[in-house]
């Protein structure tokens, strides 16, 4: 053993043992080195290692660990030389603290509205989180071979799913789009025609035709009163298309209640605020909104992603937003303070789905590059990676008690994955053509799609 606490090689007779030791000092070398996080930093050093800075298929994290590597046979001297930074990467290091520390947002020009928006949104949310904390308690009281009884239940159920019913919900163009109602007795659907309907689930017989969209509409989702607590002669629905327009339906007249223009190109996904009081709005000019829907006054016009925004998603209580673009980033917002708390990078490809766990703090993304990925907002990073499909992710959703989630595909599938390990369930197959969209009621019953052969499909389980 030398003085240092290395192994002195020359003493050792045994070629093969000479190889593996020198193996464990050299991976004790790359857990004690000390590297930079920022990428453009590590494409400089592996430069001055003399070593291409961009490989094949290489992401982030691949580069940083071959630099890792590379430096972790070199000496002690060798390696010192090269992670010493001049002045010039000290400011961009510099720089780049200061970026990370700068909330990046617009500042509305309704700064009155804007402020009473997220005072509402926290009185809003603080009782839900509340509430969401106590039945997290309560469940955690619950023996170990209950919750067992019940995934196998839940198994059992999964299994005995099969189609129920199919409809032509657009006679011309794809259908892009499929919600249930509150009551679990209604689905709203969009169509690239334009047309935007509502339907019955016992029947499939279609109950409402609206005036729609002139171009295609790409989603229609119900207010979370809807069928419930929204009379009909209220705000029930709502709808976008991509000439960038948002309607708002009642369920007395096929004409829209109001149609506000938010932004000047197109729109592809609007969801309602669980209050219902608010609804975003996805645009491809790299932005989202938010809307008040009592006033169409536009609050908030939120940049963060630097190509097409795809989904905006809100947590249950209400607090929080997250939103996935063509970039491959998603963003955690926190819309009582306008701040971006967490941001979601691993994905290859843009994020095209996004949805929110019911326990507040589980995220699931749903990506081009056929994966899903599962995210931990506590921890702040990412829990799982679930190769989901061979195509495309088009739409996720996890039902409402939070035992499984569902998701739709390119790949004319549908899958249902359990969130205790994200293991696959079942794969269904029964559209001819791309899935777009899939829903879970509220009631846990029914399952529906919608797919580019125009039809929607309901999927329950047999008698």
């Amino acid at each position: 053993m030398a003085s240092n606490g290395m192994v002195d090689y020359a003493n050792l007779e045994n070629p093969g043992e000479r190889t593996v030791l020198r193996e464990f000092d050299r991976r004790k070398r790359a857990r004690n080195l000390t590297l930079p996080t920022d990428d453009y930093q590590v494409k400089m050093l592996l430069r001055k290692c003399n070593e291409p800075i961009c490989l094949f298929g290489e992401d982030i994290l691949d580069r940083r660990e071959r630099l890792r590597t590379l430096l972790s046979t070199l000496d002690e001297g060798d390696v010192s030389k090269i992670l010493r930074s001049d002045a010039g990467p000290q400011r961009s290091q510099q720089q780049t603290t200061e970026d990370d520390a700068t909330t990046w947002y617009h500042k509305a020009t309704c700064g009155d509205a804007l402020r009473e928006c997220r005072v509402r949104i926290a009185d809003y949310s603080l009782p839900r989180a509340k509430e969401r904390l106590a039945e997290a308690r309560r469940k955690s009281e619950n023996q170990s071979h209950e919750k067992a009884l019940l995934q196998q239940e839940m198994h059992r159920g999964i299994q005995a799913i099969e189609i129920y019913g199919s409809q032509v919900v657009d006679p011309i163009r794809q259908a892009a789009f499929c919600e249930f109602s509150p009551d679990s007795k209604h689905i709203i659907t969009a169509g690239w025609s334009g047309m935007v309907s509502i339907w019955g689930v016992g029947d499939c017989k279609e109950e409402l035709r609206f005036q729609a969209h002139e171009q295609s509409s790409g989603c229609a989702r119900f207010h979370p009163g809807a069928y419930v607590e929204q009379q009909p002669y209220e705000l029930n629905a709502a709808s976008c298309d991509h000439a960038g327009n948002v309607s708002l339906w009642n369920l007395e007249n096929t004409e829209p209640m109001a149609t506000f223009e938010n932004a000047k190109c197109r729109i592809t996904r609007v969801s309602f605020h669980p209050s219902g009081r608010y609804i975003s709005s996805a645009c491809f000019d790299s932005s989202w909104r938010l809307t008040d829907v009592e006033t169409c006054q536009e609050l908030l016009f939120q940049e963060g992603h630097s190509k097409e925004v795809y989904d905006v998603g809100f947590q249950n209580d209400g607090a929080l937003a997250l939103s996935g673009g063509a970039d491959c980033y998603g963003r955690v917002w926190d819309l009582r303070t306008g701040r971006h708390i967490m941001f979601l990078e691993g994905h290859q490809k843009p994020v095209i789905t996004v949805g929110w766990h019911p326990n507040g703090y589980t995220m699931v993304t749903g990506s081009a590059d056929n994966t899903c990925k599962v995210w931990d907002i506590r921890m702040r990073r990412c829990n799982y990676t679930i190769s989901a499909h061979k195509s495309v992710v088009s739409r996720l959703k996890i039902d409402a008690t939070g035992e499984f989630m569902a998701t739709s595909s390119f790949d004319n599938t549908i899958k249902i994955w359990s969130t205790t390990g994200w293991q696959p369930l079942r794969s269904f197959s029964g559209h001819e053509h791309k899935v777009t969209s899939v829903d879970v009621s509220p009631c846990g019953k029914w399952m529906a799609s919608t797919s580019a052969d125009r039809t929607m499909k309901l999927w329950t389980k047999r008698q």
